[in-house]
């Protein structure tokens, strides 16, 4: 009886493990048009505003599957990626299509803002953009603004997470 349980507490406890480390969001499971207001995906709860999900006709490099997020036209895009635990952002994939468009990326921990930074890619590419001021930092709630330029637009592929050093991911 002992050893019975003793095994399932071995089996969750690496189920857990398997679980723990990198996370690629990329906003798949919606089909295209009008981002939901929230969805979920590996373990985070995403809450968006004013967001288009662009489906494989539309997308571009697909790094992460076929869909994209980007702000809605018009208005003042916003993805929130939110979690129980404590995360970190480790990098986000980023598809300007002219212009000058840019990500805002904002991490907090509970009610305070921990690190913002900017990201703007020049020009129709698509690049890899590490995080910076957020690197490393521990946050609960990562926003997002995607936003155009005037001039051209952009869109998000996947945005890649971690869990926080010494915390194991909710479950």
């Amino acid at each position: 009886m002992i050893r019975g349980i003793a095994g399932v507490g071995t089996l969750c406890l690496c189920a857990a493990m398997a679980s723990a480390g990198p996370v690629s969001i990329g906003f798949e499971g919606v089909p295209e048009g009008v981002a939901p207001p929230e969805m979920a995906e590996d373990g985070y709860r995403i809450v968006t505003r004013d967001a288009m999900i662009s489906g494989p006709g539309k997308s571009g490099d697909g790094s992460d599957g076929p869909n994209e997020i980007e702000g809605a036209m018009g208005g003042r895009g916003a993805i929130a990626i939110l979690r129980d635990g404590p995360f970190t952002f480790v990098s986000l994939d980023w598809q300007a299509e002219s212009g000058v468009p840019e990500v805002v990326a904002e991490g907090y921990l509970g009610p305070r803002l921990v690190a913002r930074e900017r990201f703007a890619a020049r020009g129709a590419r698509f690049v890899t953009f590490a995080a910076g001021a957020l690197k490393g930092r521990v946050i609960d709630r990562l926003i997002l603004y995607p936003q155009r330029d005037g001039r051209g637009m952009g869109a998000l592929d996947r945005v890649i997470l971690d869990d926080a050093p010494g915390h194991a991911p909710a479950s």
